[in-house]
């Protein structure tokens, strides 16, 4: 069927007038996909991310900086529509920029913000950027506490600079009064095991399995009559702790184990006629549970417990006694001591015991031990001015399993605890060393009777006599 004019005309006048519109001609779907691969591949770079289209970007702007009323909608259509006729030349020149929730929080994470904007009014940002307008100096940051789960070492370095601290040294360093020299190195012969034992009890030992050496009898005659007199124990009890404690050993039994079948029963043997009864005023507690009264803590850092505690136990009515509890009316606590636990409340601490597994935590016992004693200091000094003390040195012993150490802690220059490592008093692997350590605690029971009690009597509870027994 042929068009005429007629129908030629009727689609000519249905077609609407479009003279004045200013939009661009449509443009068939094939061109636009042509010049759109066409200018991608010019502007083709891998290395840099899309940008987004400016008419979304606008149009959210728009949103953003413009109250929600129906007016406004009806611009931000018209925006959109004159958006749309933006060249491509303008879309790749227009770079995406983060918003300004974004960049504060990105200025934010890259300004260092010194130790004083927590102390500052305003936020932490405005705290920083004043400090550096001002063009003050930064404040480190201030270190973070020290507490019973920090580690050994950072401790150790709290307590060097704390003043209620601690430091350590050597015995054979000139820290060592001479008090204690003489007392550790008496200690450390009979650590050796030379000599201390009765001649008379080798030719006894003979028919059994006794793995003594030849230089542990005493052949000297200068001595040898005063060694015969030496309080030991039976070679059988011997020989039962040493099996009980190998057996500690191999089986790798619990602290627990270790004080109660091994180290409690040496104790008893020492301090006791039996196992309830004291041999004299030195006795000693289980004391696992003593907790350092508040006003003799360390502060900034963990407080401390040992596991014993040696102590002396003046006569029922003597002077003494009237004194000890005269004292303990006016000081923390109600206590003689550095802790409340118990009847410690009333008996001096004289000598201090920590023990640990085999070969474990033998950098924690020494903290223990030097926390302790530099609570004990404290109690010591408390309401006593720095004057001349008799008082020289606190005792101490660290063990590891088999291993027993003599500690000391003395006062430094500047009134500050100094414990002072170590001497070998004896050990539980051998007969020989069951002998040497239940000889060297014997001599240390003799100590605390005739010198550190009355040292005690006269520097605390200022009395004349320190024989009450």
């Amino acid at each position: 069927m042929y068009a005429t004019k007629k129908t030629i005309s009727s689609w000519l006048d249905s077609v609407p007038n479009i003279s004045g519109d200013n939009s661009p001609l449509p443009v068939a779907a094939e061109e636009q996909a042509e010049h759109r691969n066409k200018r991608r591949k010019l502007n083709d770079h891998g290395h840099r991310l899309p940008s987004p289209p400016a008419s979304e970007s606008l149009a959210l702007a728009r949103k953003k900086m413009s109250p929600s009323t129906p007016s406004s909608s009806k611009r931000l259509r018209e925006d959109d529509d004159n958006s749309f006729a933006l060249n491509n030349s303008q879309l790749d020149q227009t770079t995406p920029r983060p918003s300004r929730n974004q960049q504060a929080f990105t200025n934010q994470n890259l300004t260092w913000e010194p130790f004083s904007a927590g102390t500052s009014q305003g936020t932490p940002s405005q705290a920083s950027s004043a400090s550096f307008n001002s063009g003050s100096i930064p404040v480190l940051k201030k270190p973070r506490s020290v507490n019973s789960r920090t580690s050994p070492t950072r401790q150790f370095r709290s307590a060097e600079v704390n003043e209620t601290g601690f430091n350590t040294e050597s015995l054979r360093s000139d820290k060592c009064p001479p008090s204690l020299n003489i007392l550790w190195r008496e200690l450390n012969r009979i650590g050796q095991g030379g000599g201390i034992l009765p001649a008379s009890l080798e030719s006894r030992w003979d028919d059994t399995d006794a793995n003594i050496p030849f230089f542990a009898y005493d052949r000297d005659p200068a001595t040898k009559d005063k060694t015969e007199l030496a309080d030991l124990p039976s070679f059988e009890w011997v020989q039962a702790l040493y099996r009980r404690a190998k057996d500690c050993r191999f089986n790798r039994e619990s602290e627990l184990s270790w004080n109660g079948d091994v180290h409690a029963p040496i104790l008893e043997q020492v301090f006791r006629v039996d196992r309830f009864t004291s041999r004299g005023p030195v006795d000693f507690r289980w004391a696992q549970a003593a907790q350092i009264i508040r006003e003799f803590k360390p502060k900034d850092a963990p407080s401390k417990m040992v596991d014993f505690c040696v102590f002396y136990k003046p006569d029922k009515g003597s002077p003494e006694e009237h004194a000890l509890e005269l004292a303990c009316k006016t000081r923390p606590g109600h206590s003689i001591n550095h802790t409340d636990f118990s009847d410690l409340c009333r008996r001096p601490i004289a000598l201090s015991i920590e023990t640990k597994r085999p070969h474990i935590e033998g950098d924690t016992a020494t903290l223990q031990v030097s926390t302790w004693h530099s609570a004990q200091w404290r109690s010591l000094r408390w309401n006593h001015g720095p004057t001349a003390r008799t008082i020289e040195f606190l005792p101490g012993i660290i063990v590891q399993g088999h291993e027993w150490r003599f500690v000391a802690s003395v006062l430094d220059q500047d009134g500050k605890s100094l414990l002072l490592e170590e001497v070998k008093l004896g050990g539980t692997d051998t007969e020989l060393g069951i002998y040497s350590l239940v000889l060297g605690l014997q001599h240390l029971r003799k100590w605390i009777e005739e010198d550190y009690w009355p040292a005690f009597v006269s520097d605390i509870l200022n009395t004349d006599s320190g024989q009450s027994s």
